[in-house]
């Protein structure tokens, strides 16, 4: 039981640290990665910074396009769009954002920087935590 509720911030979810991978890593190293750290969503980094983000869903589209996972790289999949919020916003303004921006991950930031990943499944655990605590009362 996580014991937080829509209201609390965001930031309260982020566990383990964010998984990143470099844009120039190949397709196999990114779902390698993915599978190793059991995370759907990998924050893709280079020198700069944050460009992007890497899913399973872009491993998937990679295979469909018929991709050799060793030739292929990470930046030719990546989303450079990255959708995020910063860790004091409430758990349910972040599935809002989640909702509208139509992703099932959500990078979470302190003062901009990235410092974690939210899945919608954690959003849906703590939805369902509190619907069976108000049910209980």
């Amino acid at each position: 039981m996580l014991g937080i509720r829509l209201s609390d911030p965001i930031g309260q979810l982020v566990g383990d640290p964010v998984a990143t991978i470099r844009p120039t890593a190949t397709l196999r190293e990114a779902a390698d990665a993915l599978a190793a750290d059991a995370v759907g969503l990998l924050v893709v980094v280079d020198a700069r910074g944050v460009t992007g983000v890497f899913s399973e869903r872009d491993i998937v589209t990679a295979i469909v396009d018929d991709v050799d996972l060793d030739d292929g790289r990470v930046r030719d999949y990546a989303t450079s769009d990255v959708v995020q919020v910063e860790r004091s916003v409430s758990v349910l303004d972040a599935a809002a954002v989640m909702s509208e921006a139509q992703v099932r991950h959500l990078a979470v930031a302190d003062r901009g920087v990235v410092t974690g990943v939210v899945s919608i499944r954690d959003v849906v655990t703590v939805l369902v935590e509190e619907r069976q605590a108000a049910a209980s009362n």
